[in-house]
């Protein structure tokens, strides 16, 4: 559903700014319980239906075309660049790598965590 044209941007009521990322996120999902009432599920999340996208160049967040859905909708919902640019992003937990000062190995620092650094085998006591 493309509708640049009639999406209504998440403003600061104060100043007048064009909100971006979470605190137009939390505008979103204010309007959309003022709208259409609480979450009708314990999870819900504030989805959005239409291609305007707050991480374009003169993209917002779109308080208009929303409604309640799952996260799994939600990810469904974004464009395939979207979810490439997502996947790849240096900040996503899953993809930062770390490496054992002890024996070397590099891998997923989640995983890491859990043999390596203090609880590594070769690690080498020091009095």
């Amino acid at each position: 559903m493309t509708c640049y044209g009639d999406c209504v941007p998440a403003v600061n009521s104060k100043t007048g700014e064009v909100l971006k990322g979470r605190s137009g996120r939390y505008k979103a999902r204010w309007f959309l319980e003022q709208r259409e009432g609480p979450p009708p599920f314990e999870k819900a999340v504030c989805r959005h239906l239409c291609e305007n996208d707050s991480m374009m160049r003169n993209g917002f967040v779109c308080t208009l075309h929303t409604t309640w859905g799952s996260s799994s909708e939600n990810y469904y919902d974004q464009s395939p660049e979207m979810k490439a640019k997502s996947a790849s992003s240096p900040n996503n937990p899953n993809k930062v790598q770390a490496t054992c000062p002890h024996c070397g190995k590099t891998g997923q620092k989640l995983v890491m965590g859990k043999w390596h650094f203090d609880r590594c085998k070769f690690k080498t006591e020091v009095s």
